[in-house]
């Protein structure tokens, strides 16, 4: 019998400056920027938790950018600067942090602290202000999950407003300028085939009172009669919700349950709740609670709808959604506005356009479900949307 015997990848060196000092190594075209760190140069402060670029315990300096060292290729990183956590010893603003994070307790286990340095020492250095909201809303690409984001976001606001004291500028933006990546020809994306993208609002995200508020408005090319229809069918509805699955329910309560994947967490929220509907009014409403056995995480709800005609157009409709929720235990640390914001906006967009292919006489599209990737991209997008929206 003959052996499969898979031929070698070649190797090739990769030169860096990595904290100050020259480096070169010798490695494979996948060889990621993560492992030169940890496996070549014994720099194990780079932690490396989901390896999905989602928990952001990897995160270093590069060119003076905080990047993700578990997705970035070693070679795409020929002759650029990276900063661990091992080469910031003197620094005065890692110091101040460091000393900012021990007195406000802002780590328990530790794992994630180096990529929370990493991402905290480039927001005092660029922030002008101790904007919360905004170090929040920075902070939303490192997670931590045993000691909650107080006392880190405290530490930072407290290291700006020393920096400013201290008569220190912020540079307002990464400290060196770096050359876009290359490697791929510019494509032009085949969105023929695809739905058209469903118009929801950008609405609102409040927190009350410990709950979480959202608001929007969303557009469907259906009449107001077919989509109400639609609407107080509660099989139909479930059917077209991404990641939920209805076991049973009789003409007031159900129950169900709902899935998650955010990296290396995956919940399956098992729940039940009441619904009704009027017709008169063509408001729906919701409320439900359920509780993931497996994390330990609980979440209740509550879901308000109504259907309206589209103004000058009998043949589409608009729905006013509400929607208020809190989460307990693990997942509680996703329950952001940034975070919320995109989930939403996820969520009503993969609906609607479930809606409208059903009631064209269609089928359901291929339920992706709720994805860590799925939520990167929505995140991404809504930066991106923000962007354009303040430019």
């Amino acid at each position: 019998m003959n052996a499969t015997v898979t031929p070698s990848v070649a190797k090739q060196p990769v030169s860096l400056i990595v904290n100050n000092m020259p480096e070169t190594v010798h490695v494979t075209p996948r060889t990621t920027l993560a492992e030169i760190l940890r496996d070549h140069l014994d720099l194990t402060g780079t932690h490396l938790g989901c390896e999905q670029g989602v928990c952001g315990a990897c995160t270093v300096m590069v060119d003076g950018r905080p990047e993700r060292a578990c997705l970035t290729f070693a070679v795409s990183c020929e002759g650029a600067a990276v900063e661990t956590v091992e080469g910031f010893k003197g620094d005065d603003l890692m110091d101040r942090l460091r000393a900012a994070f021990h007195r406000n307790h802002a780590l328990q286990c530790g794992f994630c602290t180096p990529g929370m340095l990493a991402t905290a020492r480039d927001l005092v250095e660029r922030l002008d202000t101790a904007d919360e909201v905004r170090i929040r809303n920075e902070l939303s690409g490192n997670l931590c999950r045993c000691t909650g984001y107080v006392g880190i976001v405290n530490s930072i606001m407290q290291v700006i407003e020393e920096r400013r004291a201290c008569g220190l500028p912020c540079t307002g933006t990464p400290r060196l300028d770096r050359a876009p990546p290359t490697g791929f020809a510019p494509f032009d994306a085949d969105i023929f085939k695809q739905p058209s993208a469903p118009a929801v609002s950008s609405g609102t995200m409040t927190v009350e009172n410990g709950w979480s508020v959202v608001k929007r408005e969303v557009a469907i090319n259906h009449s107001s009669d077919t989509v109400w229809a639609h609407f107080s069918d509660l099989d139909a509805v479930a059917a077209c919700l991404p990641g939920a699955k209805l076991a049973q329910h009789d003409d007031s309560t159900f129950e169900g349950h709902i899935s998650v994947a955010f990296g290396p967490i995956a919940a399956k929220f098992e729940g039940e709740g009441t619904y009704k509907t009027d017709d008169s009014t063509r408001i729906g409403t919701v409320s439900g609670r359920g509780k993931d056995r497996g994390g330990q995480s609980a979440v209740e709800g509550e879901l308000s709808y109504t259907v309206r005609r589209a103004q000058g157009n009998p043949d589409a409709s608009v729905v006013d959604v509400g929607f208020r929720f809190r989460i307990q235990g693990i997942l509680g640390q996703f329950n952001r506005p940034e975070l919320v914001n995109g989930f939403v906006d996820y969520i009503l967009g993969e609906f609607v356009a479930n809606c409208d292919s059903v009631l064209s006489g269609g089928e359901l599209r291929y339920n992706k479900g709720i994805s860590a990737f799925t939520m990167i991209r929505v995140i991404i997008a809504g930066k991106l949307r923000a962007l354009f929206q303040r430019s």
